[in-house]
């Protein structure tokens, strides 16, 4: 009997010892699983935008950039149209504004100066004819309201050298643009543009 009780002990143990290998030896065969890095990763969770570049710039910089452009392209035009004052008078309702004209007479230098007055009774044209003396000191000879006078005529017809002429007119149905002229180049203008739809007010200097 005893002889059977170690036999069975034995064959149970060559069971275990049999097992315990055949579960060592699956356990080396089996795939190595991935391995995770555990290393903390930072992630910006800021959206990305693809106009980040545009985004930058200040919208205000835009619009006075782009209105810069708009407005030296209305000015040239606007020259182009303007630049020959004769061609204006003769093609646009004008109102003159006011004149300066230097002129040389019989070797005498007069200046002959027409503007509106203000006044009370709104505005009043004044005509006034200066003369540059021996020192080219201007001496006011001659000054009238609401028409020339006869010096200022008699100058103004007179046969001499025109040294320097400043014009300023209103131009259009509304009379809105204003053009200062000398020596009878455009030198500057203000009021309201006829080459564009909005009623924007617009000053050009050349």
């Amino acid at each position: 009997m005893k002889s059977s009780k170690n036999l069975r002990f034995i064959i149970v143990l060559v069971i275990f010892l049999i097992a315990g290998a055949l579960i060592l030896l699956n356990q080396d065969r089996a795939p190595e699983s991935p391995q995770v890095n555990a290393s903390p990763v930072s992630i910006d969770s800021t959206p990305v935008n693809p106009d980040a570049t545009l985004a930058e710039t200040p919208p205000e910089a835009v619009t006075t950039h782009n209105s810069e452009a708009t407005k030296n392209t209305i000015c040239q035009s606007l020259k182009f149209s303007y630049q020959n004052i004769e061609d204006v008078k003769k093609r646009e309702k004008v109102d003159l504004r006011f004149i300066n004209v230097h002129k040389k007479v019989d070797g005498l230098v007069y200046r002959l100066r027409f503007f509106y007055k203000d006044s009370s009774e709104n505005e009043i044209p004044s005509y006034l004819v200066y003369k540059e003396n021996q020192n080219d000191e201007d001496i006011l000879t001659e000054k009238t309201l609401y028409k020339k006078g006869k010096l200022y005529r008699n100058i103004e017809k007179a046969q001499g050298e025109i040294i320097y002429t400043e014009e300023g007119i209103d131009v259009g149905n509304a009379q809105d643009l204003f053009l200062h002229y000398e020596n009878k180049v455009l030198k500057d203008l203000q009021g309201i543009s006829p080459l564009t739809k909005e009623q924007d007010f617009i000053e050009c200097r050349f």
